[in-house]
């Protein structure tokens, strides 16, 4: 029993020598002093096995370029901790950016040991992409091509499209393409914007949607790789979204034998080519070109005369005659319609030769003044004249293709928000002249206004090293680049300076948390936006979080890096930062498919939506002109909000948080807040 007890008093003061020898304080390293600063210190005090600590210290070496000390600290915190991470968890409720891989490669980059380099900074993007890792493993990727290889030839553009000059339809246009270098391609740009790269690959693919109007419109795009090489391609699009013009020359229309005989001449043009043309449904052998020629005599058993012709793109233009009207002999007719559900009329008698009449213009379904809910227009009217009308304009825009004394026309006009002015203007050949001025008022329907949008506000970014005054300007610049992309609500920084004085406290109490997440639900922001400036000798990185102000959760973690710390240099990493968080939180519009109880499935799969991403649900409502009867597009009414709980690859289910008085049903929409 004795031998017993002697054995585990034995142990007890082994383990408690082990004990006290491990928290010892470590034997010291130098610290040393280079231009009136310290490097090799840590904020407390250095026990052994702690792998912040050896993180810390190899971070002040680094610094100070004592960088055999600094390998020798951060390998031993890799011995210890291998990963790299954010918000690695040190003690308590203690966390940091752990990048011990990255650190290494950046160390060994700064030795000229390219290889090693290259080995840790992709480790580190493996383990946890950083732009920091990205940037430097560029430059060891620019200093190994730049040994291994003399001649360094551009990126290659590859296109979507089949040809450098295209005719398209669709709105918006989508351009796509990869870019493709063995030397990795670094930037891609579009009509001299660039694109958002997160890093330099071999095969970029990219897509831009374009908002073009009606017309040609050139379109250069650009690629370089690391060394500066680049590749300049232009892209020519013809945007068509409107039907062809037909004008008629003689229509004879032989009344006298059964079934009547209808000859009929005249001309078709569209600039993007005429694909065919029917008459009651019936075909004509017509070429296929810009302007085309037919002529035809057909049996009708109708009252009235349909006229059909489509371009190459599916853009569309009908007229519809009452033949009730004609009579026996050849009648001039003048007709330009496009997309026209509206029935046309002939012209026919004689036409006095002293005209002083202006000409008279009609808009079909419009009124002087509307207000519609759609971002465009479709302009369908008539003109006619006892002469030849030589000139008709919108908004000073010519829109007549040949002369005639009956034209109908349209026109697609771009909306911007509130009101919208369209002057007609239509002239003939005896100088007379007249105008007609309608009012648009467009309005952007209540879910996809800004304010229903995520609310959120920006709060000082934590300063580690020395930041310099202009690093302190970053919020600044990241409060006005999100609001230039119109994504979310931005709570604006008096605001949050209005709150502060009224709570009495400093802006630096919003570096913590708790803090922050309670300004953030007294300025009624949904999410907060901080993090930190780490600005170093080489270089400056921020890290970026946005955090729900309702459940506390991480929402999102971007960060950005560059090496140049002046103010045009912090606005292009506040713009690469405001572009990340775009892309997080992209606008997504879907259907709700089931509601069951306090739930709801949409069709929102696990490409399109996020876990706990909000969801505004809706209903919409068409909205039509009282008096003409026209679509006006469509407004809608929001019938609550959700938040997503389950993401699958085809649906998504979100928890209906709060609802209104009508109840969710299948076929209501809903769209990201």
């Amino acid at each position: 029993m004795k031998n017993k007890l002697k054995c585990i008093l034995f142990l007890l003061i082994i383990g408690t020598l082990l004990l006290v020898w491990s928290c010892a304080p470590q034997p010291l390293k130098p610290i040393y002093k280079k231009n009136g600063k310290e490097y090799g210190k840590i904020s407390g005090a250095f026990f052994r096995n702690q792998w912040w600590n050896y993180y810390e210290r190899g971070l002040s070496y680094a610094e100070g370029e004592f960088y055999k000390d600094a390998l020798a600290d951060l390998k031993d915190a890799v011995d210890q901790r291998e990963k790299d991470q954010r918000m690695a968890r040190t003690y308590g409720m203690h966390f940091i950016d752990y990048f011990p891989h990255r650190e290494l490669g950046i160390i060994y980059y700064e030795m000229k040991n390219f290889d090693a380099a290259k080995k840790e900074l992709e480790i580190s993007l493996k383990q946890f992409p950083s732009a920091k890792a990205r940037f430097y493993l560029d430059r060891v990727r620019r200093v190994l091509i730049e040994k291994q290889t003399k001649i360094v030839p551009p990126p290659t553009l590859t296109f979507g499209f089949n040809a450098a000059e295209v005719w398209i339809r669709e709105d918006p246009v989508v351009l796509s393409g990869v870019a493709e270098d063995q030397h990795y391609v670094s930037e891609i740009s579009i009509s001299g914007v660039p694109v958002f790269l997160e890093g330099s690959e071999k095969r970029i693919p990219f897509k831009k949607n374009l908002v073009l109007s009606q017309g040609r419109h050139k379109v250069d795009v650009s690629a370089k790789n690391i060394l500066g090489k680049i590749t300049k391609r232009q892209i020519v699009i013809h945007v068509d979204r409107e039907g062809p013009i037909v004008t008629l020359n003689e229509l004879h229309v032989n009344q006298k034998i059964m079934p009547r005989k209808v000859r009929i001449t005249g001309f078709i043009y569209d600039e993007a080519g005429v694909s065919d043309f029917s008459i009651n449904g019936r075909p004509i052998n017509i070429q296929k070109d810009e302007e085309v020629q037919f002529s035809a005599t057909l049996p009708i058993d109708t009252d009235n005369l349909e006229l059909v012709s489509r371009d190459r793109l599916g853009n569309q233009t009908s007229a519809k005659m009452p033949l009730a009207q004609t009579s026996t002999g050849n009648i001039p007719v003048r007709l330009a319609c496009r997309e026209s559900t509206a029935t046309t009329y002939l012209l026919a008698g004689l036409f006095r030769q002293n005209d002083t009449r202006p000409p008279t213009i009609s808009l079909k379904g419009w009124t002087d003044t509307q207000t519609v809910y759609m971002e465009k227009a479709y302009i369908e009217g008539q003109v006619s004249d006892e002469s030849k009308i030589e000139s008709l304009t919108i908004n000073q825009k010519p829109i007549l293709h040949r002369q005639g004394r009956y034209v109908f026309f349209s026109h697609l006009a771009d909306l911007k928000k509130g009101k919208n002015i369209l002057t007609i203007e239509a002239e003939d050949e005896k100088g007379n002249k007249t105008s007609k001025t309608i009012s648009i008022i467009r309005r952007t329907p209540k879910a996809l206004q800004l304010s229903e949008r995520l609310s959120i506000t920006v709060f000082p970014f934590e300063q580690r090293g020395e930041v310099s005054k202009a690093s302190l300007a970053f919020q600044d610049n990241l409060i006005d680049a999100l609001i230039q992309r119109n994504r979310f609500q931005v709570i604006e920084r008096d605001r949050l300076d209005l709150i502060l004085q009224e709570q009495k406290l400093s802006r630096t109490k919003l570096f913590d948390q708790r803090t922050a997440l309670k300004l953030g639900h007294l300025i009624a922001a949904q999410a907060i936006t901080t993090g930190s400036i780490i600005e170093t000798r080489t270089g400056i990185e921020v890290v970026a979080r946005m955090i729900d102000t309702e459940t506390s959760e991480i929402l999102a973690t971007e960060d950005v890096y560059g090496e140049i710390k002046d103010l045009p240099a912090l606005w292009i990493l506040a713009e690469g930062m405001a572009a990340k968080f775009h892309r997080e939180f992209p606008l997504m519009d879907g259907l709700v498919v089931e509601q069951k109880k306090g739930d709801i499935i949409t069709d929102l799969g696990e490409n399109d939506i996020k876990l706990r991403r909000r969801l505004i649900v809706y209903r919409e409502e068409p909205v039509k002109n009282p008096l003409t009867g026209k679509m006006l597009g469509a407004d809608n009414e929001i019938l609550g909000h959700a938040r997503v709980t389950q993401v699958m690859p085809k649906v998504s289910k979100a928890e209906v948080v709060d609802i209104g008085p009508k109840a969710i049903k299948p076929l209501d929409r809903v769209i990201t807040e």
